[in-house]
């Protein structure tokens, strides 16, 4: 029965019943943080593309009713010469901030999220992301 149980407890674990949306690495600067940052594309009815026009990232903070910012910063595929598109200090509004960019060139944007309790304050918590954008 214990190897059953140690069974079950591994194979829940290896699953991740803490699972994290979209890829996200989430990093806690303290380690002791419990807010976690999440990634969320559903709003968009278009991939993301340089000729489809704005395309929103949405991160999601749990747990729920947490409030601070949230700064999401999009950087740009090495070599390609485009600056980063930053979308500064969004306050957290029903556990979620949405920010909307238009991407200048295609490939793999690394999509980074910021989060301090307000703007004067320093990053506790970040989350980061790639997302493909076609052409």
């Amino acid at each position: 029965m214990r190897r059953l149980l140690w069974a079950v407890l591994f194979s829940a674990a290896s699953i991740g019943i803490l699972a994290v949306p979209a890829g996200a690495d989430i990093v806690t600067p303290n380690n002791l943080n419990p807010i976690v940052l999440s990634y969320d594309y559903s709003s968009n009815n278009k991939t993301p593309a340089v000729s489809n026009g704005p395309f929103s990232v949405i991160v999601d903070v749990l747990p729920e009713h947490t409030q601070g910012v949230i700064k999401v910063t999009a950087v740009a595929p090495d070599g390609s010469g485009s600056v980063p598109l930053v979308c500064s200090n969004q306050t957290v509004q029903q556990s979620r901030v949405t920010c909307s960019f238009n991407f200048t060139t295609n490939g793999l944007w690394s999509i980074r999220a910021d989060f301090a309790p307000d703007a004067k304050s320093p990053v506790e918590v970040y989350g980061v992301t790639v997302l493909r954008v076609g052409s």
